[in-house]
């Protein structure tokens, strides 16, 4: 089916499942409506990327509505992933998604950078610790095995969309403790110690994020995320844990060569 170029960023009629065809708008609850005409305005264009939307209060006194109703009109649409709440700056338009495909051997750069995104990766530090039980179980490893744990935050375009906590086994990476991190981790692992990761599984899982993600990420603590778990391989043997906590209304989770 092709998309209407008329509805801007968020142009996929299969998306827009509004009921205000078959239902009278009259018969809908007010939060509805005002969510139906705020939807209209960003998926005409009328309401741009990035654009800051009336607060609250704005709306409430826009549409002669209670702010409860105004409030439940805003959660609607940062649910349907229209909008987004920056911590503390009130709510915006989200700009369009990124398409990432974690089953890749291309690594999360690599894909956004193929999109022609601008991207950055911040470095947040690094903790050597020795692996708890539940880190040991899943590392395959005694308890006490030395671990790496890596913190980054993925921007692209200017926006923080992805949290990450890497998790590495030193026993695979000699003298990786007392080197400086090089970004992307998985061609530094390539190149400088001659490993290849491969992945042995991920999971994805819906659900808020975490505190420390939402801190870093400047948004709620109830914001709605997307949390990737992955462990990858090389030659039979667990050498990285990996937590990536993705803003909910950022990504397109993309498998295979598709462009629907």
């Amino acid at each position: 089916m092709a998309k209407d170029k008329s509805l801007g960023p968020h142009s996929n009629p299969q998306l827009l499942t509004r009921q205000s065809a078959v239902e009278p708008v009259e018969d809908r609850p007010l939060y509805l409506r005002v969510g139906g005409v705020l939807a209209d305005q960003i998926t005409s264009g009328a309401l741009g990327p990035k654009q800051r939307l009336p607060s609250e209060r704005e709306l409430a006194d826009t549409f002669g509505v209670a702010r409860m109703t105004a409030r439940k009109a805003l959660a609607m649409l940062e649910a349907e992933g229209l909008i987004h709440r920056s911590d503390r700056r009130g709510y915006f338009v989200s700009p369009p998604r990124v398409q990432y495909d974690p089953s890749s051997p291309i690594n999360l750069m690599q894909q956004l950078r193929g999109q022609g995104l601008l991207t950055e990766n911040i470095y947040l530090g690094r903790q050597v610790h020795n692996a708890e039980d539940w880190q040991a179980k899943i590392f395959e490893v005694a308890p006490g095995e030395p671990l790496a744990l890596e913190r980054s935050i993925v921007s692209v375009e200017g926006r923080r969309v992805v949290y990450s906590e890497d998790f590495l086994l030193l026993d695979a990476l000699p003298g990786y403790a007392d080197r400086p991190y090089i970004s992307p981790m998985t061609q530094n692992m390539q190149k400088t110690y001659g490993v290849f990761p491969k992945m042995r599984w991920f999971r994805i899982r819906i659900a808020s994020l975490s505190l420390v993600a939402a801190r870093h990420l400047d948004v709620s603590p109830v914001a709605p995320g997307m949390h990737i778990k992955f462990v990858q391989e090389f030659e039979g043997r667990v050498v990285m844990v990996g937590h990536d906590y993705w803003l909910a209304d950022a990504l397109d989770l993309k498998f295979g060569d598709t462009d629907t």
